[in-house]
């Protein structure tokens, strides 16, 4: 039980870093030094918490193809959601909507983490992160392809 309330106070610290950073682009460095970079499919939403500026949410992920070593077949991120109309978005703060089979390029700090990036594959994102991941950047919460030189 004491293991389990442990890993729950980090889980929530590891939240709460990124989005309480006031620098907009804190979030894309954590992104860049993310433990996991992959294409992953939605498996599993789970509600941990509702608050005031978001419900708080664990995603589990089944990895289809990892650009960072050592990435389990499955892996858990954390981020915060808008659910209801008296919930008010923050500010500093992103929000993701993940949904259960949805096909997506992620990152996370560290299994169990939080989420860093999460954005919807495509046939050109697909492409780069499997064959060009240095032409990958990252704002607000999402990935974006840098042009060739």
């Amino acid at each position: 039980m004491k293991i389990r309330t442990l890993l729950s106070i980090l889980f929530l610290l590891a939240l709460v870093l990124p989005a309480r950073a006031q620098d907009p682009d804190y979030l894309s460095i954590m992104a860049h030094e993310s433990e996991i970079k992959a294409i992953a499919t939605v498996s599993k939403v789970q509600v941990m918490a509702n608050n005031a500026d978001g419900t708080l949410k664990n995603v589990t992920f089944k990895k289809i193809y990892a650009i960072t070593p050592y990435v389990a077949d499955t892996f858990v991120g954390g981020c915060k959601t808008l659910e209801s109309n008296w919930q008010k978005r923050a500010e500093g703060m992103i929000y993701f909507k993940p949904k259960p089979g949805q096909k997506v390029f992620v990152t996370v700090t560290t299994n169990g983490g939080a989420i860093t990036s999460f954005t919807p594959l495509n046939a050109a994102l697909d492409h780069v992160v499997r064959n060009e991941p240095y032409r990958l950047t990252y704002s607000h919460g999402r990935a974006s392809i840098l042009p060739r030189d």
